[in-house]
C-alpha cells in the first residue's frame, strides 16, 4: 500500500532533502560478497535491524517493494486533512513501548488513552442491567481464555468459552476481531495468554510520523520487491527486478502473509517446518472504517469507546464494529472491524465499507449521522499484496511455531518482525525489538566489521 502524500522513487535516503540517490552497485574484486547483509522490507523491524546494523559498523542494503517506508505503520495526512493512521494507531503497553519515551524525546505529543466507555442498546444507552450483564459475560470469556493459556491449552477460545446468550456476538466482536483481527475459532489462547499487555497511548501527529522520524537518514531502496533468495552457495544471493547483491546472509521482515503465499521464492526451498511456521503463524484482518464529522454528537469526550450490542446470527464472524470516537477532540471516528467479515467488507471496495459504518450508527444515531457527516475512508489490508493482512497471531495447534520463526536457516537467513516476537507480536514495538534483536545476532555471527 502507497500511503498518501509519500513520493515514489527507486532509491532514497529518508529525510535528507533532495533525497539522495544510492550509487548503483557494482562487484569489488576479490570479494566473494557486495554487502555483508540483506535487509528485506522496510518497516520498522526492517529499519531497526538497519540502523542497529551500520552502527555496528556493517555494510547493509535495505530493500522494500513498495513505493514507501513504514510497512503497515503509515500516517496519511492528505485524505481528511489531519492525521489518520492508515495501519497501526495505539501505542499499546505504553509503559513497557520504547517509542513512548523516545518519541516524546523527539517532540511528539504522545498521550495516554483514556477515555470513556459507553455501551448502546439499539438506540438508546444501554441500561445499568444490561451494562452489568455485557461486563459479567467479556470477563467470564476472558477468564476462560486466560485459564486455558495459562494453563499451556493451545486450543480456540471457541472450544473454552461459554455462550454468552444475547451478548454471544458482542462479546465474540469484542475480544477476537476488536483485538486479535481474528475470530474465535482461528487463534489460539495460548498464544493470547502469552502477548504482554497494559495501556495504550495515541501519537497526535500520527504512529507513522513517529516510525518516519525514525526512518531518518536510513538509505533505502524503494519500488525493489525481492522474489528470490538463493542459498545454495557460500552466502546469500537475493534477487530483485533490479539485479542481485551478494551477501554473507539476510534478514527477511515481510509479513507471514507474504511468505506464505511465497511472495519470496526461496532456493534451495526452506525446511517444512519454517513453511508451516508461515501458515500457521497466520495474518489477521483489521480494518480502519474512518469518519469524518462536523461535531461530535457521540455523548463521548475525546478518545471515547462506544461499544453497540451486535445482534446474534447464523455467521460465525459477527458482522460489526467496535469505535474510538472523536480521535484528539478532531471529530475524525474510526469503526474498526477484523475477523473473517472485515475480509468480506474489503470485497465491496472502500464505499462498501463506509456504508456499512455509517449503517450501524444511523440504528443508534438516526439522521444525525447524515447530518454531520463529511467525508470517509477504509482501509483493506487483507487485499494489499505487500501484506496480505494486518498483523499475525498463531493458529491454534500452533504457538510454539514463534520459536521456529525466530531460528535462523543455517547461519545464513533470519527473519524478524512482529510476528516474530513471543510476547509484544500484533505491536509495532514488538517488530522494533525483533529487528533489533536480530541485528545484534546477526552482528555476532559475522567476522568483525571490515575496517
Amino acid at each position: 500500500m502507497s500511503g498518501p502524500g509519500h513520493q515514489s522513487q527507486k532509491n532514497a535516503v529518508i529525510g535528507r532533502g533532495a533525497q539522495d540517490e544510492i550509487a548503483p552497485w557494482s562487484p569489488t574484486p576479490g570479494r566473494s560478497r557486495d554487502v555483508d547483509i540483506v535487509v528485506v522490507g522496510a518497516g520498522i523491524a526492517g529499519l531497526a535491524a538497519t540502523r542497529s546494523l551500520r552502527q555496528r559498523g556493517r555494510s547493509v542494503r535495505l530493500l522494500e517493494a513498495s513505493a514507501r517506508i513504514g510497512g503497515r505503520v503509515v500516517t496519511d495526512t492528505e485524505t481528511f486533512g489531519l492525521p489518520f493512521d492508515r495501519g497501526a494507531h495505539w501505542l499499546h503497553n505504553r509503559a513497557a513501548n520504547p517509542l513512548v519515551a523516545w518519541g516524546r524525546e523527539q517532540g511528539f505529543d504522545i498521550y495516554p488513552v483514556e477515555g470513556h466507555e459507553i455501551l448502546y442498546v439499539g438506540d438508546r444507552v444501554a441500561s445499568s442491567a444490561e451494562t452489568n450483564a455485557f461486563e459479567r459475560a467479556y470477563r467470564a470469556a476472558i477468564r476462560a481464555i486466560g485459564k486455558a493459556g495459562k494453563r499451556g491449552h493451545d486450543v480456540c477460545p471457541a472450544e473454552v468459552v461459554a455462550d454468552a446468550g444475547e451478548w454471544s456476538a458482542t462479546v465474540h466482536q469484542a475480544i477476537g476481531p476488536f483485538e486479535m483481527a481474528k475470530d474465535f475459532d482461528r487463534f489460539s489462547c495460548q498464544d493470547w495468554w502469552e502477548q504482554e499487555d497494559g495501556d495504550d497511548a495515541i501519537c497526535r501527529q500520527g504512529y507513522g510520523s513517529l516510525v518516519a522520524r525514525l526512518a531518518q537518514g536510513v538509505e533505502v531502496e524503494l519500488d525493489t520487491p525481492v522474489n528470490r533468495i538463493d542459498w545454495s552457495g557460500d552466502g546469500v544471493r537475493v534477487h530483485s527486478q533490479r539485479g542481485s547483491i551478494r551477501a554473507a546472509c539476510c534478514i527477511v521482515t515481510v509479513s507471514t502473509g507474504v511468505l506464505a503465499a511465497n511472495g519470496i521464492r526461496f532456493d534451495p526451498a526452506l525446511p517444512a517446518r519454517q513453511q508451516e511456521a508461515f501458515n500457521r503463524v497466520s495474518m489477521g484482518i483489521y480494518n480502519h472504517l474512518a469518519l469524518q464529522f462536523s461535531q461530535n454528537f457521540f455523548g463521548i469526550g475525546a478518545d471515547g469507546y462506544l461499544t453497540y450490542q451486535i445482534p446474534n446470527g447464523p455467521a460465525k464472524s459477527p458482522a460489526g464494529m467496535g469505535m474510538l470516537v472523536n480521535q484528539g477532540g478532531s471529530n475524525l471516528s474510526f469503526g474498526d472491524v477484523g475477523g473473517e467479515f472485515a475480509r468480506e467488507l474489503e470485497s465491496e471496495g472502500v464505499d462498501g465499507g463506509i456504508h456499512f459504518a455509517l449503517g450501524e450508527l444511523r440504528k443508534i444515531f438516526g439522521s444525525d449521522v447524515d447530518r454531520y457527516f463529511i467525508r470517509g475512508d477504509a482501509t483493506r489490508w487483507g487485499s494489499d499484496p505487500h501484506y496480505h493482512g494486518a498483523y499475525a497471531s498463531a493458529e491454534p495447534g500452533a504457538w510454539h511455531q514463534r520459536r521456529v520463526l525466530r531460528k535462523p536457516v543455517a547461519d545464513r537467513i533470519y527473519f524478524a518482525g512482529e510476528a516474530c516476537d513471543r510476547y509484544e507480536w500484533s505491536t509495532v514495538h514488538g517488530a522494533y525489538r525483533s529487528g533489533r534483536k536480530t541485528a545484534k545476532r546477526v552482528h555476532k555471527c559475522l567476522t568483525p566489521a571490515r575496517d
